[in-house]
């Protein structure tokens, strides 16, 4: 049992390295892309080659019945070419806050799109729906939290431009993240509470509309949260989505690409784990509060409203 944490830990030590020398790497030909007519073609070929090809094979996998990896390589490639199509970029220009000339934000859209992509493949697949079993779902330990926690903002930070061309105060500021003072612990807390009404009512409806469902989807839960169940894990659970989560997504991507989209990307990062029923609809309503608490207050308020909300779950 000892060896296979100790190989368990290594994995995910070395997956983390992987994401996060792929994100430096990305950031910096993004950013050399902004004026480098060379580095912005090869973005396209970046992006273009593998998503063209996730096109054809997923088209083909569909006419020949197998749904599952057509529907994924499908909508992967869709995620990845699509932002390369300067109308497409234009047009999303006109309802979230996204230059359409920005290498940068072109890469952003290829990868929220396609990571978009990929959990919503998955969440549809046979195998999460109305939720998934629960015996295919794992446990998190402490470590995979805070390793999953700092990745996160690693990332965030990386997306916002440090090192290349923010410095730390500069991609903190960014990021929206501040010392709390009164009033984001305030709003903070008011979020969690609204945060809880929201799922209360999509616990509800999915109640009406499929009774067994809520108890499947707290044995879920407690599947997930075997190994911190108690009062620190609990706090580590809550920091570390609140901190890493929020930092992606409301600190790094709402920004650029407007409160639905994050959100959207955020409820379906959860989609496999909790299967494509109404509950993603109660998920995607707590998002949009603190999407909400991101462009009002700040996204310290978001972590605050977060942590607490996964803590006390």
């Amino acid at each position: 049992m000892n060896e296979s944490r100790v190989g368990n830990s290594v994995q995910i030590l070395i997956s983390a390295a992987t994401l996060l020398l792929g994100a430096l790497g990305l950031a910096y030909w993004a950013n050399k892309a902004q004026n480098d007519r060379s580095a912005f073609v090869g973005l396209y070929l970046l992006f273009g080659i593998p998503g063209g090809l996730m096109l054809v094979a997923g088209l083909a996998l569909l006419v020949n019945g197998n749904a599952i990896l057509g529907t994924l390589l499908l909508l992967v490639g869709l995620g990845f070419t699509l932002p390369l199509i300067h109308g497409v970029r234009v047009g999303l220009a006109e309802v979230m806050p996204f230059d359409p000339d920005s290498a940068i934000d072109m890469s952003g859209l290829c990868i929220v799109l396609g990571a978009l992509g990929w959990f919503t493949a998955n969440s549809l697949a046979p195998m999460a729906a109305n939720p998934p079993d629960v015996s295919e779902i794992p446990s998190v330990s402490v470590m995979e939290l805070v390793v999953q926690a700092a990745a996160f903002l690693a990332i965030a930070y990386i997306a916002v431009g440090f090192p290349y061309w923010r410095d730390l105060l500069q991609a903190t500021e960014r990021l929206g993240i501040v010392v709390p003072d009164l009033r984001t612990i305030g709003m903070g807390l008011a979020g969690t509470i609204g945060a809880f009404l929201v799922a209360g009512l999509a616990g509800y409806i999915s109640q009406q509309l499929n009774p067994d469902l809520g108890e499947s989807l707290n044995e879920i839960v407690d599947t997930m949260t075997a190994q911190v169940q108690n009062p620190i894990g609990a706090v580590i659970l809550g920091a570390s989505a609140g901190i890493g989560e929020e930092a992606v997504f409301r600190g790094a991507l709402q920004p650029r690409f407007g409160m639905v989209l994050p959100s959207l990307l955020f409820t379906m990062l959860h989609g496999p784990q909790y299967g494509f029923n109404v509950a993603l609809l109660g998920l995607f309503g707590v998002s949009m509060i603190l999407a909400l608490l991101r462009k009002h207050v700040n996204t310290t308020a978001a972590m605050i409203a977060h942590a607490l909300y996964n803590a006390v779950q």
